[in-house]
């Protein structure tokens, strides 16, 4: 074999025919009611990919991914991997996605006020090659005058790691006092709320907690029935990192396939950006089923 064709297949050998990036991938378990939800995400500098199939009472959802592709406008696909189709749309700053506003969204008027306190129990235990810190967060919730958010008090029991572990654009910005941006709230089509926003101001005391690989969190919030009686709901919800792996990640994970096909929706989701349900979007979700 020439000389040439030698150094040609020795140079191609120490070149990865999969270009990578470093990152991280974390497995984590999600339980909310009665929903579990188990998610894989690769994170990059500027992309994420997320994988997640859900598990109701009822049986399970289809797999679903959601890639994004960081930038001044961020470029968003969601992708079902059974059907092989997917759509994508763009996002401004705020991660809202573009043009998919049905109705403007206005000031309540009110004034959603966010306590949070953390203390660091001073325990310490090994995680994924980590020493982790044991944080009690206690967080109350004071609606004002006007405000469409439900008063509420909340203690999660956590096990952090250094956020530095994440890529920068995912890491716990600092703790601060202040106004944050308003949070819509929309309990239904039909309520007095639907795309209101109350102004919030957040008030931190404590340590830092950095990133969660366990948390236990348990919420309670009186509210008024339409009888005019007051009730009490609890919920609990956790979630548990599964697996935490460093290192370089396919940037293929970060296309969409070329054999899947491009949709205005899908046919086991909607065109909507991906809902990430969270404990107290469950939560929400428990109150106007009373007002149904």
């Amino acid at each position: 074999m020439p000389l040439a064709m030698l150094l040609l297949v020795y140079w191609t050998t120490l070149i990865s025919p999969n270009p990578s990036v470093n990152g991280i991938k974390i497995v984590t378990r999600q339980v909310t009611g009665g929903f579990t939800d188990t998610r894989t995400e690769y994170l990059a500098p500027d992309r994420l990919r997320n994988e997640w199939q859900s598990q109701m009472r009822d049986g399970s959802g289809p797999p679903m991914a959601t890639i994004i592709q960081r930038g001044e406008r961020d470029r968003v696909f969601m992708l079902d991997l059974n059907a092989h189709e997917y759509v994508t749309y763009e996002t401004d700053p705020r991660s809202s996605a573009v043009a998919m506003r049905s109705r403007p969204v206005v000031d309540s008027g009110g004034t959603l006020t966010i306590w949070i306190d953390t203390v660091d129990t001073g325990e310490r235990k090994e995680l994924f090659g980590h020493t982790a810190r044991h944080i009690i967060t206690h967080e109350k919730r004071i609606a004002g005058p006007g405000a469409c958010s439900k008063p509420s008090v909340s203690e999660t029991d956590g096990w952090y790691i250094d956020g530095a572990v994440m890529p920068e654009w995912r890491q716990q910005k600092k703790t601060t006092s202040g106004v944050v941006v308003a949070a819509e709230v929309a309990v239904g089509s039909n309520d007095k709320c639907y795309n209101k926003m109350d102004k919030i101001e957040v008030h931190r005391n404590g340590v830092e907690t950095g990133f969660p690989v366990k948390i236990i969190t348990t919420l309670s919030s009186d509210v008024t029935q339409p009888d005019g009686s007051k009730r009490t709901l609890s919920s609990t919800w956790g979630s548990e990192v599964v697996e935490l792996k460093e290192g370089p990640l396919e940037l293929t994970l970060f296309d969409v396939p070329k054999d899947f096909r491009r949709v205005e929706s899908l046919r086991s989701w909607t065109a909507k950006p991906p809902r990430q349900l969270t404990g107290w979007e469950w939560f929400k979700e428990r109150v106007a089923e009373m007002f149904k």
